[in-house]
Formats: structure tokens, C-alpha cells, sequence
């Protein structure tokens, strides 16, 4: 029996060894002395993360509205509104008869319509001239004049001509000026009656008045649909 004491120390040491080396319970915490818990190690309550503000919602700026309707009867009222004789405007801007022809009118439709109009008043204006030309009633002053004319009506088809050419080309600057060429020259006529200091009457003032309502129009359809310069 005197061998206990020795086995009850080494008893007693192999537990102080173990609880010295073994892990802590789970679930446990390291806390220092001083009450404070080291920041990063386990147990701590990560911090609560930031509200992020929503960035407010960008309306789209509103798209520009077109000044003029789309293809159509409508478009056809609508440039004419922007002439000096609206209504002489609607009644020679015409769309042929075929079925649905006005819905597939655009700007540069109506304003080739216009132009055809001035074409067709002119020829006819031409037509009258060389008729009175030809009238033996016709004062003889007049008839030099008169040839005059039929040539400045010659010069309002070739100057709309240059001017469609001129529109299918993209040039706007040449269309400005055509159409504007082909305004002048109906003027023309009159001009030459009236250099005659009163001697003849204006025979061709009533087709002159007439070319002069239409060929505006056409300049002011061509200002409205943005086929020509500004300038």
C-alpha cells in the first residue's frame, strides 16, 4: 500500500495537463481583461451595412412634336394653310384619283403637285397669248409683247423644271432659287406692258394674277415643308 501517494499524484497531473490543452466549449468567448473584445475575431456582431439611396428615376426628355401631319389628305390642308392663298392652295393641289393615292402624299408630293399647277397655267397662259398674237384685232403694239410673254411662260416651266431636278438632288439651295426664278418670271409679262407707259392694256393681267397666287404658294409650300434654304 505504500505505492498509492505516487499514482495518486500522477493522477492529479494528467488532469491539469488536459484541462490546460483542451479546446474550449463551443459557443465560448475569449474576452480580454479589460472588457473589450478585439475587433475581427469570432463572437463579435458584424456591423450593419449601409442603406444604399436609390438613385431617382431620369425621365426622357419629351420628344419634339412635328409641325406638319403625316402623309395624307391632312398634309395636303396643312401646307396649304402655310400660303398666302390657302384657299386657291387646296383647290389646285389636287391628288390624282387613283384609290389611295392622297394617304401616300408626302411634302415633296404636294409641292410637285403645286408646282404642276403653275406648269398647266402657264401653258395655257401661253396658249392665250399667242391667240391674241395672232388676232388681227390686237393692237400692233401689243403683239411684240405679246411674243414676249409666250416666252417668259416658256421661261416658268424651264425654271420649275431646274427646281424638281434640283428637289430630287437634295439641293435646296437650287430649289429656293428656281422656284423663285420661275416667281419673277411671271412678272415679266406684265412688266413688258407696262413699259409701254400706258400706250396698250395689261392683256394678260388676269393669267398673270393668277401664276403669281400659284407660284407663291409653291415657295411657301417649299418654306413650310423644309424642301428649300431659309435664306
Amino acid at each position: 500500500m505504500a505505492s498509492s501517494p505516487p499514482l495518486v499524484a500522477c493522477v492529479l497531473l494528467a488532469a491539469v495537463v488536459f484541462t490546460a490543452v483542451a479546446p474550449p466549449p463551443a459557443g465560448a468567448v475569449c474576452v480580454p481583461r479589460n472588457g473589450k473584445a478585439a475587433p475581427g475575431k469570432p463572437g463579435m456582431s458584424p456591423a450593419p451595412p449601409k442603406k444604399l439611396t436609390p438613385a431617382p428615376p431620369t425621365t426622357p426628355p419629351p420628344k419634339a412634336k412635328p409641325i406638319l401631319p403625316g402623309p395624307g389628305g391632312n398634309l395636303v390642308k396643312a401646307l396649304c394653310a402655310k400660303t398666302d392663298y390657302p384657299v386657291v392652295c387646296q383647290m389646285t393641289v389636287v391628288p390624282p384619283p387613283a384609290a389611295g393615292a392622297a394617304a401616300k402624299l408626302d411634302a415633296t408630293a404636294v409641292l410637285r403637285l403645286a408646282m404642276g399647277a403653275v406648269r398647266a397655267k402657264a401653258a395655257a397662259a401661253k396658249k392665250a397669248a399667242g391667240a391674241l398674237a395672232a388676232d388681227a384685232r390686237t393692237p400692233a403694239l401689243a403683239k411684240p409683247v405679246l411674243r414676249d410673254c409666250m416666252d417668259s411662260y416658256d421661261d416658268i416651266a424651264y425654271s420649275l423644271d431646274e427646281a424638281d431636278k434640283a428637289m430630287a438632288a437634295g439641293d435646296k439651295d437650287t430649289t429656293g432659287t428656281m422656284l423663285d426664278t420661275a416667281r419673277t418670271d411671271v412678272d415679266t409679262c406684265d412688266q413688258g406692258f407696262e413699259e409701254r407707259d400706258g400706250d396698250i392694256p395689261p392683256l394678260m393681267s388676269k393669267q398673270d394674277a393668277e401664276l403669281a397666287k400659284l407660284a407663291s404658294n409653291c415657295i411657301a409650300i417649299a418654306v413650310a415643308a423644309g424642301l428649300r434654304s431659309s435664306s
